[in-house]
């Protein structure tokens, strides 16, 4: 659902709004989507300009809508093993966890990433879903002792190469030792709250982790003052440059039909045993996949928006694959896209042909993302 740049307000209490979207729309977030029933702007300025920016200097992102599915009790660790087959049990206080959920067929419900809170606290920070109801009926089916709640919880995204510089001077130079997907608590508003080196870029940068809402503003006017000589600008995440780096998107790249395998997921499934996971015996029977998620190059000038799935084509017209995500990559120049193609014809240097909106496009398999 897309809400006019001109809409000042969310057409019902339905559709929420985070801590930080008033500034963020202020600063001129326009063409809004509901997001987990939340409104995050798909567009700050225009989109080669909040691309090459992301790429230059630091950007603060409103994604509230990235909520936390909080499980807290004694069997905390147990219902979040049920719901993937990434071995948890390793997991370190400190760490972040990119884990595939699935059902009991082994089908992808979401690609969240996982936060340990405290020993019996885990939070889910989801991809747009009803994840929470996969939680609450496994718990009550089972009869866990764990509470599954949605944490007052809005992530404030601080990407971009000069994100590190920035988060240093509010929260001193310790905060630059932080490894990539750990986490530690910082103050905040009186408060500890958790700030993790991640995002949904790969130009480097943290999410905090904003509890409530008292004192959004005052600290989103904080890190812009502090970061006016560093080119600070409100931002929003990038759909070219996720893209070209090959960050997949729940519902668009990752379907309910396609198994972590073929979304190339393979290497956070742990297969050697059974670790409690509900999709484990389903899984072990699809390790093999006959289609998987690829980077395609598409020929020619760039294309209209994708608004459903184009087909992939061979040369004698048969139908390969589809294309769920393209963009025009500027840096590089080219129409980058992600692929769910079929084995026959994922090899790399394949010559494909893709149906868009534009016409039939020439297209060819990659190695490798191009922002990798």
């Amino acid at each position: 659902m897309k809400i006019p740049a001109s809409v000042a307000m969310p057409l019902t209490v339905r559709v929420r709004r985070s801590p930080f979207w008033p500034r963020s729309h202020a600063a001129g977030g326009h063409n809004y989507i509901s997001y987990n029933h939340t409104l995050i702007a798909a567009d700050i300025d225009s989109p080669q300009h909040d691309y090459q920016h992301l790429k230059d200097a630091v950007q603060l992102w409103d994604v509230g809508c990235e909520r936390q599915i909080e499980l807290r009790g004694k069997d905390a660790a147990r219902l979040v093993q049920l719901s993937t087959p990434r071995n948890v049990s390793s997991m370190r206080d400190d760490q972040c966890f990119y884990i595939p959920t699935v059902d009991g067929e082994g089908q992808m419900t979401n690609d969240p990433v996982l936060l340990r809170v405290a020993p019996d606290c885990y939070w889910v920070s989801i991809a747009d879903s009803d994840q929470i109801l996969f939680y609450k009926g496994v718990a009550a089916a089972l009869k866990l002792d764990v509470a599954v709640t949605e944490a007052d919880v809005a992530p404030l995204g601080i990407q971009g190469p000069r994100a590190e510089a920035l988060v240093s001077r509010l929260w001193g130079d310790q905060i630059r030792e932080l490894k990539f997907f750990r986490h530690t608590r910082v103050p905040v508003n009186g408060r500890q709250m958790i700030i993790a080196k991640s995002g949904y870029s790969t130009q480097g940068g943290y999410e905090l982790y904003f509890e409530g809402s008292d004192g959004a503003d005052a600290l989103w006017d904080e890190l812009m003052h502090l970061g006016a000589d560093l080119d600070i600008k409100a931002g929003s995440p990038c759909q070219s440059e996720r893209i070209e780096s090959g960050l997949l998107s729940y519902l668009s790249d990752i379907t309910p039909d396609m198994t972590p395998f073929e979304a190339g997921l393979g290497q956070f499934c742990y297969m050697e045993s059974d670790l409690g996971c509900l999709g484990f015996a389903a899984l072990q029977l699809k390790q093999q996949p006959v289609r998987q998620i690829r980077p395609i190059e598409i020929s020619g000038e760039s294309l209209p928006p994708l608004q459903s799935f184009w087909q992939v084509t061979d040369k004698e017209g048969h139908i390969v694959g589809r294309i769920s995500s393209a963009c025009r990559a500027w840096s590089y120049d080219v129409n980058a896209a992600i692929g769910l193609i079929n084995d026959s014809h994922w090899n790399a240097g394949t010559n494909l042909t893709v149906q868009t909106p534009a016409g039939p496009r020439e297209a060819v398999i990659k190695d490798r993302f191009w922002g990798r």
